[in-house]
């Protein structure tokens, strides 16, 4: 009985040990695993701190070119209201009076609206209200909403003839079409 003791007690420090050696592997484990949390955790802050940095610059860039836009619609603007007077004598028989302005209108319901180009003339002895916006590249959207401008906006607040043009550096034949479509005349800056 006492052999059967001592060798259960051998058995039992044994599998003692061999828990100790598994706890001991285990906690190793564990170590690594919470370095590797730890890894993690650091580069997931470092990656939050490069988006937000990232972010702050897209805004920075949206902006850059937002005024990069402009100014090439505001250049594309400028030259088109040097030109257009020829332009419209020789083509329409037009006779611009003044000079061209971008202008913003106060609306009678408080609403302002800007109008890109904006002349007055005369028509066979008719007074007429000249409007036209500026697209570097014109699209069929762009001037199905410059029509309804024109009808809805426009025409009522002056209450004469509006003359409706576009001027851009490139449309497609089919823009041309739907421009033509909706009584809108398009000047191309090349013939500035």
């Amino acid at each position: 009985r006492l052999n059967a003791l001592a060798e259960a007690q051998r058995k039992t420090e044994e599998r003692l040990n061999a828990l100790a050696e598994a706890q001991r592997k285990t906690e190793e484990r564990v170590g690594r695993l919470e370095e590797a949390v730890e890894r993690l955790a650091e580069a997931q802050r470092k990656t939050e701190e490069e988006i937000a940095r990232l972010s702050r610059d897209m805004r920075k860039l949206k902006k850059e070119v937002g005024g990069l836009s402009n100014t090439v619609g505001y250049t594309l603007e400028n030259e088109a209201m040097k030109a257009l007077p020829s332009l419209l004598e020789k083509d329409f028989g037009i006779k611009v009076e003044g000079r061209f302005v971008r202008e913003s209108l106060e609306l009678p319901d408080g609403r302002e609206t800007d109008v890109n180009i904006l002349g007055f003339g005369r028509k066979n002895g008719k007074e007429i209200v000249i409007v036209g916006e500026a697209k570097v590249q014109l699209g069929k959207k762009h001037i199905e909403k410059f029509r309804r401008k024109v009808d809805n906006v426009f025409a009522p607040y002056f209450g004469k003839e509006i003359f409706p043009l576009m001027v851009t550096h490139y449309a497609t034949k089919s823009v041309l079409r739907t421009a033509k479509k909706n009584g809108i005349v398009v000047y191309f800056s090349y013939q500035f």
